[in-house]
């Protein structure tokens, strides 16, 4: 049994510039250096690319694999990648912890800590990085007591979103120092996008800014009207698509002229669209909203013409009930598929780009509002329960699922070569390969140590039956259910399926008026396998008992080398 990750150490360099211009603060540290250069040279805009697909596969990161756990302090999210640095926003969402609305810079082969720099509020950008340097804003999501009064107002127009300090930040990549800094009146939690020496952001006050990325100095500005939450905008060509709200609508600003090309209603929508980063295709514009009402809402899938913002199709996602943080998943468009995933309906569907038609759907077990990364016919998402999947991005199969003991919120996964890089909101940065993902045989989670003696030699056993099809008459293994030996709690066939570790110690259990004891729920999975039941007192039971205390050590349970089955006659109780 081998340990899944470890904390990365590294060297803090925290400077902190407030004011426009070149900070003159100097690193207190030399922050270490990357220990390798793997993953593109820049990242320039939310999930890498215009289809919002984030995936980085070159000759140089075929076989490319890394594995470890980085672990902050406060929830994770918006994770990009650049000459071997893993950039990761902490969304920490106060200014009373100290340790909260950090930018993270993580290698991106050791998870060791390179550096990190508090900015003063916290950050949900996907940190853009280019030429040397990162790009991130900071800003919340709420209201004044102003504003707030006419949010509720769908046809109230120039509402600001983003309360306490606001800032666009242009950082040093391998120090974090900050370069340059500009304070806006609203929020700034859209991701940026980079293009030609230029950065262009969309915010909390309405306007579409465009600085030399360079200096920080402002060149011109556009007053959109709809502010705009986290949709982040995509380029193409001379135009600058944004989604925003109040009015809720879609924009395309011409960024030669300074001017709106053109606007258009997302119709009949009261959230989710200006959260919705748009996904660009074949001059196909893709965002999800949040029709209906706040009691009764329903996801639905938009498709508009980019040249002149045409609305194409349709489609109602569903609906259900409205979670707390109804944060949607942005569109990811791949070899002619959208896949899109709903946080109303808990589910993830493939339809043609084209046409609107619905390939398939899939049910998870729990809000879906991350978007997905679709890499050798697999898709990769998490859900806000912290449940991972992987499925066939043509049929919708389930391939594999597991508990990553996380709430996955409005992202992405990251993947480079064979590692999938993932933030969650329990502070963790995972870099995990896609063979551990997979494949339901390799343990990677369980980090227990296997005692010494006859003790160790048992529990062994017992691992070995557990994995073999030998109690079944259908080639199952217990296994089959109970991934990863059993420590990992997943998600098959409609049903969760919780991890074992500690799941010995709640026998015996009364249900249903019946008392259940473990030999009894071992039978009771056997017989589900189209096993026979086992005695008490076979040595087979034995092994299989011993095995689920194991796991169990460390909650009530306290194994002591006399339970071996060498040294007893009976069962272990």
């Amino acid at each position: 049994m081998s340990q899944r990750g470890y904390w990365g150490i590294g060297i803090i360099a925290i400077i902190v510039a407030s004011g426009v211009g070149y900070a003159i603060a100097k690193a207190q540290d030399v922050p270490p250096k990357p220990t390798t250069n793997i993953g593109p040279q820049s990242f320039t805009k939310y999930a890498m690319n215009s289809h919002n697909n984030a995936v980085y596969e070159t000759a140089n990161v075929k076989n490319w694999t890394a594995n470890w756990t980085f672990t902050a302090k406060e929830p994770l999210q918006q994770a990009s990648i650049a000459n071997g640095i893993v950039y990761i926003s902490g969304d920490g969402g106060n200014l009373a912890y100290r340790h909260n609305d950090l930018i993270y810079a993580v290698d991106a082969q050791t998870g060791q800590k390179l550096w990190t720099t508090q900015l003063n509020n916290m950050s949900m950008t996907t940190p853009v990085v280019a030429h040397g340097m990162v790009f991130v804003g900071s800003g919340t999501q709420g209201f004044n007591p102003k504003e707030q009064a006419l949010v509720n107002h769908l046809h109230t127009r120039h509402i600001i979103r983003g309360t306490g300090p606001n800032a666009i930040y242009a950082l040093n990549s391998l120090t974090g120092q900050v370069i340059w800094k500009y304070n806006t009146p609203g929020e700034n939690m859209p991701t940026f996008v980079y293009h030609q020496g230029t950065l262009y952001v969309a915010n909390g006050n309405g306007k579409v800014y465009a600085f030399n990325a360079k200096s920080g100095t402002l060149l011109w500005t556009v007053n959109i009207g709809s502010y705009v939450s986290m949709s982040s905008p995509v380029l193409d060509g001379h135009f600058l698509y944004i989604s925003g709200a109040h009015p809720y609508a879609l924009y395309a600003v011409n960024i030669q002229t300074h001017r709106i090309q053109w606007k258009t209603p997302v119709p009949a929508v009261f959230a989710g669209s200006d959260d919705c980063s748009l996904a660009l295709w074949h001059h196909r514009l893709f965002l999800e909203g949040t029709a209906g009402t706040w009691h009764h809402p329903r996801s639905v899938l938009f498709a508009f013409d980019s040249q002149d913002g045409r609305l194409l199709w349709k489609r109602r996602l569903g609906g259900g009930l409205l979670p707390t943080n109804i944060e949607v998943s942005a569109p990811v468009v791949d070899h002619g598929t959208v896949f899109i995933g709903s946080p109303i309906t808990h589910k993830e569907y493939a339809f043609n780009a084209r046409t609107g038609h619905l390939d398939w759907s899939f049910k998870a077990a729990a809000p879906i509002a991350e978007s997905p990364a679709i890499f050798d016919h697999h898709l990769f998402v998490g859900d806000t329960m912290g449940m991972f999947y992987v499925l066939n991005s043509t049929t919708g199969k389930e391939i594999a699922a597991r508990y990553l003991a996380g709430a996955f919120a409005a992202d992405y996964p990251l993947i480079v070569g064979k590692t999938l890089y993932q933030p969650n909101q329990n502070g963790q940065m995972l870099a995990i390969p896609l063979t551990t993902l997979m494949d339901s045989n390799k343990n990677a989670f369980v980090s227990l140590a296997v005692p010494s003696g006859a003790l160790g030699a048992d529990i062994l056993q017992g691992e070995k039956i557990f994995m073999s099809p030998a109690l079944s008459s259908r080639a199952l293994t217990c296994n089959s259910c109970h991934v990863d030996q059993g420590t990992t709690t997943t998600y098959a066939r409609g049903h969760i399926i919780p991890t074992l570790i500690g799941a010995a110690s709640a026998f015996p259990l009364v249900r249903n008026g019946h008392v259940r004891t473990l030999d009894g729920q071992i039978n009771h999975c056997i017989a589900a396998m189209g096993g026979n039941r086992l005695s008490s007192s076979s040595r087979t039971m034995k092994y299989l008992n011993l095995y689920l205390h194991w796991l169990s050590s460390g909650f009530s349970d306290h194994l002591t080398p006399s339970t071996a089955h060498q040294t007893i006659t009976g069962g272990c109780n």
